[in-house]
């Protein structure tokens, strides 16, 4: 069972939409990034929780808020303890102590008017005993659980886009996942370089919960689109009929074929890079733990590694219809390891 073809075509499957899911994380962070989702939900969701506009400007507006911005004047993240620090700064009047827990709760009562998270805030002080390590603590907490309500809308608007995104991507190059699994089965040295790829790709990953350097995004971009293009995955539309409608007479089969072949393709994207990453290596561990695959395999698999080492850097990041180009098959293990996408925007949303 293992090493044979059907595994490796499994293998060979599992890495394209793990490298292709890599490339809509990027572009779903890009319009996040261009449409300020993040830092609008953040900033909203700070409004509702305190539900007095002029204490969220108090809040918002604090130094030490403000001191982590961007250079938009944006705020896509707050941690708990700089949140918890503002909050508290904003009911005690200029010239009285924050950090002294009586000015604390005497701001919050005399505010139970007009903020009508007082009373929520007062429960926090009060629960603290006095305490304002612990009041503090309560506040964070109090903020997490908004955070983790946020994060949830949060998401589900970006599964719509993804998978938006995905389908777009798919047309565009022509991501036929039948079309690929029939090249795969079918073309012996193909499916031994690109299973070599996938293999060592794994081992070569950083995981990371959070990826926050534009720098490290770019670069992880980059060598995705590079794997992509020379493990020569079957990618495009070939030659489109001049007369579709006579085609579809002709052949209906092959066209709900393709359309059902980029439908897969289309879902298998939209489940997300995390989920292929970690089914990638685990079924790469399960294909180790066998025999291994036969001496021709192996050549080819050898002969991709020989003709990529002396590539040490990755080139640019290509536009969509270089995808479709293919240059000569060549291994993974000489680009600079991948990186997981974010699973999660940190801070909670």
């Amino acid at each position: 069972m293992f090493g044979s073809p059907m595994i490796d075509v499994a293998i060979g499957l599992i890495f394209f939409y793990f490298l292709f899911s890599m490339i809509t994380s990027h572009i779903n962070e890009f319009i996040a990034a261009k449409m300020e989702w993040r830092a609008n939900d953040l900033e909203a969701q700070i409004r509702r929780m305190l539900g007095d506009p002029n204490l969220a400007n108090k809040v918002l507006h604090s130094p030490i808020v403000t001191s982590i911005a961007s250079d938009s004047g944006k705020l896509s993240y707050i941690p708990p303890n700089t949140f918890a620090l503002a909050l508290f700064d904003a009911f005690v009047p200029e010239g009285q102590n924050a950090n002294v827990f009586d000015h604390v709760r005497a701001g919050v009562v005399s505010n139970m008017s007009t903020a009508p998270a007082s009373k929520t805030i007062l429960n926090i002080v009060d629960h603290a005993n006095g305490d304002m390590t612990k009041a503090r603590a309560g506040a964070e907490t109090w903020f997490n659980a908004a955070m983790d309500r946020v994060s949830g809308s949060y998401k589900r608007r970006m599964q719509k886009v993804t998978f938006v995104v995905s389908l777009f991507l798919t047309i565009a190059v022509g991501a036929d996942t039948i079309a690929i699994t029939e090249a795969l089965y079918k073309e012996p040295s193909l499916r031994a370089a690109i299973t070599g790829a996938a293999q060592a790709a794994p081992a070569n990953v950083q995981v990371q919960a959070a990826q926050t350097s534009p720098s490290g995004s770019a670069s992880s971009l980059t060598q995705s689109l590079d794997l992509i293009e020379k493990n020569q995955f079957p990618l495009g539309w070939g030659a489109l009929p001049s007369n579709p409608v006579g085609a579809l007479q002709a052949d209906p089969v092959a066209l709900i074929k393709k359309i059902l072949g980029l439908l897969i393709t289309t879902l298998a994207i939209s489940l997300g890079a995390p989920f292929w990453f970690n089914l990638l290596k685990d079924i790469g561990n399960l294909r180790s733990s066998g025999p291994k695959p036969d001496s021709s395999a192996s050549a080819s698999v050898e002969s991709a590694m020989s003709a990529s080492a002396s590539a040490t850097t990755l080139p640019a990041a290509a536009p969509a219809a270089t995808i479709a180009s293919r240059a000569a098959v060549s291994s993974a293990t000489t680009s600079a390891p991948l990186m997981q996408p974010p699973v999660s925007y940190p801070g909670g949303i």
